[in-house]
């Protein structure tokens, strides 16, 4: 599993770092674990999971959001 931290971002930054773990991620065929503050946003990455249809578990008061690549 892939690990991320976004902690040391902030938006508009946060979703960049966000997206290129996540491609990175989808070639390796790997779940990937993001940790962002949990007083960030996260609303946008929320949003964009959402619509691609992203299996995902999101603890808010830990910042922590796991993320399952989308199997074909």
């Amino acid at each position: 599993m892939l690990t991320v931290d976004l902690r040391d971002y902030k938006c508009p930054q946060q979703f960049i770092q966000f997206k290129l773990g996540l491609n990175k991620a989808i070639s390796v065929k790997q779940p990937v674990t993001f940790t962002f503050n949990a007083a960030e946003a996260t609303d946008d990455m929320q949003r964009f999971l959402e619509k691609h249809h992203y299996h995902f578990k999101i603890d808010l008061e830990l910042g922590v959001l796991t993320v399952e690549p989308i199997r074909v």
